[in-house]
């Protein structure tokens, strides 16, 4: 996950998404370069950390979930783990919604989830960060380092 600048651990508690969110704000607004992609985190981070209260556990009172931020050269990596009942052991379909997952894979360049039934989930949620230009202003023309 390259350097870490953010790892905490939250209650499986509703309150706790905002938390989330609000830390993962913190710690990415000076790596993200646009509007977009900042709203897209927060959105992916929302998702993620809901699913964690919704699904984790069978009573979320007493259980936590962590959440870490990597930076890694042009990649921002994000990461929401539990230790809950795992993807295979959610609800039979019946609650609503059920778009998370859908909505992180589409906004994320790469997703990657973890999940063993009974051990926890991860979700690994990849965002490329703009790479620095060369010469110029940054306009039409300008050659993309790589």
């Amino acid at each position: 996950m390259g350097t870490t600048v953010l790892a905490l651990t939250l209650p499986a508690l509703p309150a706790s998404v905002r938390s989330a969110r609000a830390a993962v704000e913190q710690s990415v607004r000076p790596l993200v370069a646009t509007e977009r992609m900042y709203d897209d985190i927060r959105l992916c981070v929302s998702e993620a950390a809901t699913n964690v209260v919704r699904h984790a556990y069978e009573r979320s009172a007493g259980h936590s979930f962590d959440v870490e931020v990597g930076v890694d050269a042009d990649e921002l990596t994000i990461a929401v783990r539990d230790l809950g009942r795992g993807i295979s052991g959610r609800s039979n379909g019946d609650e609503p919604g059920g778009y998370g997952l859908a909505i992180i894979e589409s906004l994320a360049s790469r997703l990657r989830i973890s999940s063993e039934s009974g051990i926890g989930t991860e979700i690994s949620m990849v965002f490329l960060l703009a790479r620095p230009r060369i010469g110029g202003h940054g306009g039409a023309g300008a050659a993309v380092a790589e």
